[in-house]
């Protein structure tokens, strides 16, 4: 687990204009939503997840966090503020289909008041994935895909089975691969074990 204090300092560096996505989110600009929904849907999608244990009912709860921000979006003031809003709102969304459930009563009280710090922990990890996947989705294609396969667990001679090429092609992607991503990320410290498993 990693601190949350880091997170939230490491996320005021990210590239994002999130000054302008605020204001083009507070007049309603629908494209601005919509990159706004691509950048956290998975990630919400994850945390609600580990919550129910269905993805389909996650999905169905942060489709509405989103729809509920939207009905609000002129009281944000704060693009990170957002971000808070949508986890809070998952998160309660998921708390209350628990109680509402049939067999609520195998799910202790305990368990559903966690504390606030395992919440926060929680949504770090999250962030973890959400920029770590960020960074491989600007690779090269070619690369793109020969990382994806090293992280589902393939051996560079599977990855060059599928993908039709030699191994000392893939080794080089990968090679090349971890240089862009030691780059793009060199502010995240955090995410250097992930850097040393798709670099092998």
């Amino acid at each position: 687990m990693f601190p949350y204090d880091r997170v939230e300092a490491i996320m005021e560096k990210e590239s994002i204009d999130n000054n302008l996505l605020l204001v083009r989110l507070q007049q309603g600009d629908e494209k601005a939503f919509q990159g706004l929904f691509k950048e956290f849907y998975a990630s919400l999608c994850l945390f609600a997840t580990h919550y129910l244990g269905d993805r389909e009912e996650a999905a169905d709860i942060v489709q509405e966090a989103f729809l509920k921000y939207w009905n609000k979006r002129a009281d944000f003031d704060d693009y990170r503020k957002i971000k808070s809003f949508l986890y809070v709102v998952v998160r309660h969304a998921c708390l209350n289909l628990l109680r509402d459930r049939e067999q609520h009563s195998r799910v202790s009280e305990e368990w559903i008041a966690d504390s606030e710090q395992e919440f926060r922990n929680q949504v770090m990890e999250e962030e973890v994935h959400r920029i770590f996947n960020h960074a491989i989705d600007q690779l090269p294609l070619q690369m793109r895909v020969v990382i994806n396969y090293s992280l589902d667990g393939l051996k560079n001679s599977e990855i060059a089975e599928k993908m039709n090429l030699s191994e000392g092609t893939v080794h080089a992607y990968k090679k090349e691969a971890y240089k862009k991503l030691r780059i793009s990320l060199k502010d995240y410290y955090y995410l250097l074990p992930f850097l040393l498993f798709v670099s092998r």
